[in-house]
């Protein structure tokens, strides 16, 4: 009964907020819910502070982590999805057909499967752009998966190239405007260009690869993708593939995604700034806004206590505003994020790598989790000046 008098001091306005206007939803809300709701909408200015302040902090968390979504895994996906040979030699004296004998023969001794190819570095000519990129031409007619998976963002797999087709990497079409159906120009150094048409654009995120037909690039075979015995040391077949006469080159795959994810540890660093700043601009929203509205709402929170209410209670009256501008403007957040990671990552371009962008859902999840523990942490540190208010102040006169 005592809680129901809270009706006697709250000044009622002819102006009603949207809910009221629902019945369905207004007529089952408790009482006290009622005045929460009605507080919220009634200071306008305290409303669009606090959905702009948390807004902005969860779309920092949605950036920070999507970011490290983007990122951090590309060089998992790079040699464990898509470039998935153990490693590339690159070698002297071969022919347009045959590896070098020896090299064929070691291979054999020691089961290690292989592609040759015709690697080359050629310009793409787009209008009046130049770009370096990287042809790969395998000698086979299938197996080529084993080496090199080719597909779509759709997943859908690709077959290698015929005479006169190429197939590009997703960063060379997305920079310079390349799909399906086109027609690209490539040139070398001595100013010979060939023309094809692209039947298929790929999954890549390291170098910028066009792969064709070797019967579109002249030259002899001087490279080859392997993989070695189930059970082989790989890094003891490349010493003694560092050995042959006509080796030039051994690199092992599992080196590059290694080395790629300790340079991505730096990115950790990153994330953890982006949540500090994240975490310290809700915090100053909040506790500003929060410890305005408590100065404001003295007398009315004085004559709560009055009325009888626990200290939880109390609480629980005030605070529940936080709680749902603190919903309202993570859902805004949540959606600005999504914005603001496309446009931070669209800033981050690397000539020779390609990040897919991307947010798992677990990101979202745990931007929303940081905000809410963000505001109760605001809640429990201003319960103290809930506490301090005297019940006196309910006895003064309204100025």
């Amino acid at each position: 009964q005592a809680k129901g008098n809270i009706v006697i001091y709250i000044k009622m306005r002819k102006k009603r907020v949207f809910l009221e206007y629902i019945p369905f939803v207004w007529n089952r809300m408790r009482f006290l819910h009622k005045v929460s709701f009605r507080n919220i909408f009634r200071y306008k200015r305290r409303f669009f502070m606090m959905i702009v302040g948390i807004s902005g902090s969860t779309a920092l968390l949605v950036t920070g982590l999507g970011m490290k979504d983007s990122v951090a895994g590309f060089a998992e996906d790079q040699y464990g999805k898509i470039q998935v040979a153990d490693g590339e030699v690159n070698f002297k004296k071969g022919t347009e057909t045959e590896i070098p004998g020896k090299l064929a023969t070691f291979f054999e001794e020691k089961n290690i499967s292989y592609v040759p190819l015709k690697e080359a570095s050629w310009d793409l000519v787009t209008g009046d752009r130049i770009k370096g990129v990287n042809l790969l031409a395998p000698v086979c007619d299938e197996g080529f998966e084993d080496y090199f998976i080719l597909k779509t963002q759709d997943g859908e797999q690709l077959l290698l190239p015929q005479k006169g087709e190429a197939l590009v990497s997703i960063s060379i079409a997305r920079r310079y405007g390349v799909k399906t159906g086109d027609t690209i120009t490539l040139r070398n150094d001595e100013m010979e260009e060939m023309k094809l048409k692209v039947t298929g654009v790929f999954q890549n995120h390291v170098y910028n690869y066009v792969i064709l037909n070797p019967k579109d690039l002249s030259g002899k075979l001087n490279a080859a993708y392997f993989n070695v015995a189930e059970g082989a040391d790989v890094y003891r077949v490349q010493a003694e593939l560092s050995k042959q006469k006509s080796v030039t080159y051994v690199s092992i795959f599992e080196e590059f995604k290694n080395r790629i994810g300790n340079m991505m540890q730096s990115l950790n660093y990153i994330v953890l700034l982006v949540i500090l700043s994240a975490a310290g601009l809700a915090f100053v929203v909040l506790y500003n806004l929060t410890n305005i509205n408590i100065t404001e709402r003295v007398r009315e929170i004085a004559t709560i206590k009055v009325l009888g209410f626990y200290p939880n209670e109390t609480a629980s009256y005030v605070f529940r505003e936080n709680v749902v501008l603190t919903l309202l403007g993570t859902l805004a957040g949540l959606v600005l994020g999504v914005f603001l990671h496309r446009f931070v990552m669209a800033q981050i371009v690397v000539d020779m790598v390609f990040f897919r962008v991307r947010i798992e859902r677990k990101s979202f999840v745990i931007g929303v989790i940081l905000t809410f523990l963000f505001t109760f942490l605001v809640n429990f540190v201003m319960r103290t000046k809930l506490e301090k208010i005297s019940m006196t102040e309910s006895l003064k006169s309204v100025e």
